[in-house]
């Protein structure tokens, strides 16, 4: 039996590093709903008063086809990912 030589290993460690990341970011939810917190966030930022944020909460922000079921709207987007709609004051 012969040991493993060592640029051999790193390289499989490295490769497995970048297969791992990309799978990682690839799985994230928040990527795949980086389009309607956009879309949220902006109409949030419109808001003149609690009533227009209210009306905001129950809009779902992107169109869904036919076949799928509980679209997202703004409200569960804000309860889901807070840091993005922090309110910085003028």
């Amino acid at each position: 039996m012969h040991a493993l030589d060592r640029r051999s290993v790193v390289a499989t460690v490295g490769v497995a590093a970048i297969a791992a990341l990309v799978a990682w970011l690839f799985t994230r939810t928040e990527r795949s709903d980086a389009m309607a917190l956009t879309v949220c966030a902006q109409l949030y930022a419109k808001a003149a008063v609690h009533a227009d944020t209210i009306r905001i909460d129950g809009q779902v922000p992107l169109q869904r086809e036919q076949g799928q079921l509980n679209p997202l709207t703004c409200g569960a987007l804000r309860s889901s990912y807070p840091d993005r709609f922090v309110r910085t004051s003028p």
